[in-house]
């Protein structure tokens, strides 16, 4: 069809992004009067015929998916400052100097120190595949929104332009290969930031300290907020993870830790007068010794991965360097008070001191806690023959005795002495991680609890089986297990699950002992499983039973730690926000107070997670405005706590919630929402993290076929919707329970805060939804597009390209079942936008046209791929399959096989002396150049094209997955 407007090669103006827009604006008022047609794929079908006339050359539109992706990286980097609030650093060291002073207005010390010296709040660092772009981008991207280098100096025009400037000649996307390194490497510094940002915490604890109480401040060690880490450490669903990949890790977090607190001493030396240098002498040389023996321990481990026989030599090592290498942090801390004492009566020298000791304290000789993870089936299968588990834990005719099994194991385990050799040896992985666990509380920190995460927990018999290990292992004292609840099984009866567990004594006794409880929800497989939205609704309901349950037991002195596990992108837990609004999401105010009302302590854990999740942690002061928030957040007075009247309607938001998780759960099992999946699967994005796209079982290294949406990870099966246009799995099922009562719905958004905050990340994910993206994306498989369009071309090629591409889906036979699922999706679109309309703004506009460009784009592959030469069927694979793959963008793995098929020039026999020369060239030789320049090499460009939109949608959007 005609078009409103021109593009033509060379010239910039015209191929500008407002220009696109402009044009795609224009079809899409025209398209409102045909229900019928969708104006992307207009703008689609009519750029590819200007790209197939040379109007518009693969160079142009690099450049154009260039300044787009600038400009998406630029507005990315405006959302994390909002996202962050104040990032002025003395700003937040001001406002974090107001908390600590209303703190200690009671003027009771013992009470003051009780509160500074429990944490009331947990940072966890998690790495899961959101890796979208290099370390260095990220940085850029963190210092632009905050303003400030990463070690906080201002940024001025000149140097905003150069990150800019960087950014456009950047690639975005995640470095090749991505290593379990590499996310480690990530993680350190974002620890090291947060580090100095509690640092500062602690200097403003004990400054408002010395001032109130000057004769007992420096009796204060300051433990508000806690580090941890899962970053190569969680063995859930992958088996590249290995307990000594693990142990690795825990040495280079150690070897971080030591180095800082050497750092540390170094600098108070600096400026301290001769009696504190001499007295912190013996400290130094602990840590320098520590530092050596760590480091030789470590290269001897890196040794023995590489060639196992030598893992004894590595043994040797550790056990020899047990008291070297600071497994018992106390004689540092000792040494640390000793040289107080020769501190005098500098106060700044003492408050170094001091927030070394908090330090120390906190994290030992660690740069943060340990989170290890597994899955359920992995404890099952260890202890199956133990406990004769020949079903289910839960199936009814078993479940007493299995249950009185584990029970009276636990009642006569005794504690069991392992080595390395004992790790190298056991097959079963579940006892394989316990074992390192074991391993790491032996020799590297002994007293720092390590927490034991245990996904899809839906029977206390796993958390008995776990103390079981836990206890045959020595552990029992230093392991936090906790039950992962994410699961619509496990929402149901996650208080029954823990209840199950407290009929043990054992249990009740390990809890009793240990202080503390935690439990983790995980927003990331939930929202999967039963959306978005109902799962905020069934992890807060569950928080609140928690509470009931342990009043109910007696059990509530103890302090509950709720972690919840999420990434930062819409529909996963994270918030679009602020950070403020973020941590309220995820912890309601009125919920909070439901905790508070029956005296539990509550400690709040929240993951940061993957490339995404360490943005706001890349520099100094963006890691000091999360501190600042986190103490907002833990001490600020809270109008939400009472009065919001979602609760005072609990048959509506029951019902409301039902009615999504309902609609979601039944849309997830329809196969055709599979088919919609995996119609281009992963193969628009670019491979974001070490670990496989697809869940691995230990029998197997290779992933399944994707036939339902739980073989697909979370993160991906959540960015392949986003990549295709429709934010399914959190919009969709809120269109039929807005319709049940529609004046209601419109009351609650008004004036409950608790249900305006969770709608705020459905109206952001309909802000980035277009059902016609998604339908341009479908309509590549549609033979009846392609036959209608043939029709409608004067180009003989286009034509006979077009037929083929009609045969071939018709052949394929994939559109009618994304067809079918699409209007599913459409039917509850239509009764949602009626009462929350998406916003229409330079954002959304800005996604849909790169949606346009990205179906030209594929429009174009699929249309290079009918050029492929005839060829006899090699290994199996004919021309024709070849094509269907490139349709589903497998357009890598494609070319690479015809470059064998057709070899851009014959094999070289090699420099043997034939007795003779020729000067034959074969033909077939010659005519493969051409189809390489003419077909794969551009089909491979466009590819990279469609990828690189993949990065820009990200930036827009604000995450991956």
């Amino acid at each position: 069809m005609a078009s409103s407007y021109k593009i033509s090669a060379h010239d910039e103006a015209r191929i500008a992004p407002a220009a696109l827009e402009a044009g795609l604006a224009s079809l899409r008022e025209r398209s409102a009067a045909d229900p019928f047609s969708n104006p992307i794929v207009l703008f689609a079908i009519d750029l590819s015929r200007r790209i197939d006339r040379g109007e518009i050359s693969l160079h142009d539109l690099d450049a154009l998916v260039r300044d787009l992706t600038v400009d998406a990286f630029a507005g990315r980097a405006r959302r994390l400052h909002t996202y962050l609030g104040e990032t002025d650093a003395d700003a937040n060291r001001a406002a974090i100097t107001t908390h600590i002073e209303e703190l200690a207005k009671s003027n009771d010390f013992d009470r003051f120190r009780t509160t500074v010296e429990r944490p009331v709040f947990g940072v966890v660092l998690t790495a899961h595949p959101t890796f979208a772009i290099s370390l260095a981008t990220a940085r850029a991207l963190s210092e632009l929104g905050c303003g400030t280098t990463c070690a906080g100096a201002p940024l001025d025009e000149a140097a905003r332009h150069e990150r800019l400037n960087a950014a456009r000649a950047a690639n975005h996307r995640p470095p090749e290969p991505l290593t379990l390194d590499i996310e480690h490497e990530w993680s350190l510094e974002a620890l090291r930031h947060l580090h100095e940002a509690i640092d500062d915490l602690g200097h403003a604890v004990l400054s408002v300290a010395r001032t109130k109480w000057p004769d007992r401040w420096t009796e204060l060690t300051p433990r508000l907020i806690t580090l941890a880490s899962w970053v190569g450490y969680d063995q859930d669903g992958r088996t590249d993870v290995t307990s000594m990949r693990s142990f690795a890790v825990r040495m280079a977090d150690k070897s971080a830790a030591l180095a800082r607190y050497r750092a540390a001493i170094a600098r108070i030396v600096a400026w301290a007068p001769l009696p504190l240098v001499k007295a912190l002498e013996p400290a130094a040389h602990l840590l320098d010794r520590a530092i050596a023996t760590v480091a030789r321990q470590s290269a001897l481990l890196a040794e023995a991965e590489r060639e196992p026989h030598r893992m004894a030599e590595f043994s040797r090592a550790m056990v020899a360097g047990r008291a070297d290498a600071l497994v018992d942090i106390t004689p540092l801390i000792e040494l640390v008070d000793s040289a107080l004492d020769r501190a005098d009566a500098d106060d700044d020298l003492r408050i170094d001191l001091l927030v070394l000791r908090a330090a120390l304290a906190n994290h030992g000789p660690g740069l943060a806690h340990v989170h290890v993870r597994l899955n359920t089936s992995q404890l099952h299968n260890a202890i199956r023959r133990r406990v004769g588990l020949e079903t289910d834990p839960n199936d009814p005719s078993n479940r007493r005795s299995y249950f009185n099994a584990i029970n009276d194991l636990l009642g006569s385990v005794r504690p069991v002495t392992i080595s390395f050799a004992s790790l190298m040896i056991e097959q079963a992985s579940a006892r394989r991680l316990m074992m390192t666990v074991a391993q790491m509380v032996k020799f590297v920190d002994a007293a720092t609890p390590i927490r034991f995460l245990i996904a899809e927990t839906e029977t206390g018999f796993t958390l008995l089986t776990a103390l079981y290990y836990a206890r045959l292992f020595g552990v029992e004292d230093r392991v936090e297990i906790s039950p992962l609840f994410e699961t619509e099984e496990a929402f149901e009866r996650g208080e029954r699950v823990i209840e199950e567990a407290l009929k043990s004594p054992h249990y009740r006794n390990y809890l009793a002992k240990l202080g503390r409880f935690a439990v983790q929800f995980g927003y990331s497989d939930s929202g999967r499983f039963v959306g978005q939205m109902a799962a905020t609704y069934r992890i807060e309901r569950l928080r609140l039973r928690l509470a009931q349950l342990l009043e109910r037991h007696g059990l509530g002195s103890l302090e509950v730690i709720l972690f919840n596990t999420h990434g930062d992108s819409i529909g996963r837990g994270g918030h679009p926000g602020t950070l403020a609004d973020r941590f309220r999401y995820l912890a309601p105010s009125m919920n909070r107070a439901e905790f508070a009302s029956r005296g539990i302590r509550v400690k709040e854990e929240v993951s940061f997670q993957g490339g995404d999740g360490f943005l706001p942690l890349l520099t100094r002061p963006a890691a000091l405005a999360v501190v600042t928030r986190i103490l907002d957040f833990a001490f600020a007075a809270d109008s939400e706590s009472s009065g919001d009247p979602i609760y005072s309607a609990p048959d509506y938001a029951a019902e409301f919630f039902a009615t999504v998780q309902q609609e979601f759960s039944s849309f997830v099992d329809d196969p055709d929402y599979a088919a919609l999946l995996g119609l281009y699967g992963t193969n628009m994005l670019y491979r974001s993290g070490s670990r496989p796209a697809a869940r691995i079982s230990e029998e197997s290294s290779r992933a399944p076929a994707i036939e339902h949406p739980s073989q697909l990870r979370a993160i991906l099966n959540n960015a392949i919707l986003q990549q295709m246009g429709f934010f399914a799995n959190t919009i969709y099922g809120l269109g039929r329970a807005v319709a049940r009562d529609p004046e209601m719905f419109a009351v609650m958004h008004a004036r409950s805060p608790r249900f305006r905050r969770a709608l705020e990340l459905a109206a952001a994910a309909l802000e980035f939804s277009d059902l016609d993206a998604m339908r341009a994306y479908a309509h590549v498989f549609d033979p009846g597009l392609w036959l209608t369009h043939s029709g409608r071309t004067r180009a003989a090629s286009r034509t006979k390209a077009m037929r083929e591409l009609a045969r071939l889906t018709e052949k394929i036979a994939r559109h009618d079942r994304v067809a079918r699922v699409i209007r599913r999706l459409q039917a509850d679109h239509l009764l949602l936008i009626e009462h929350l309309p998406p916003a229409d703004s330079a954002r959304r506009r800005r996604l849909v046209l790169l949606h346009a460009l990205r179906v030209a784009l594929i429009q174009r592959i699929a249309m290079l791929a009918t050029a492929i030469p005839a060829f006899s069927p090699s290994g199996g694979v004919t021309r024709e399959d070849v094509i269907e793959r490139i349709l589903g963008l497998e357009v890598s793995d494609a070319v690479e096989r015809l470059s064998h098929i057709f070899p851009i020039q014959a094999e070289d026999p090699g420099g043997d002396d034939f007795g003779e020369t020729a000067s034959y060239q074969p033909e077939a030789a010659l005519s493969y150049a051409v189809e390489h320049n003419t077909v794969f090499e551009p089909m491979t460009k466009l590819f990279e094209l469609a990828r690189a939109i993949g990065s820009a949608l990200s930036h827009e959007i604000g995450a991956m997955g």
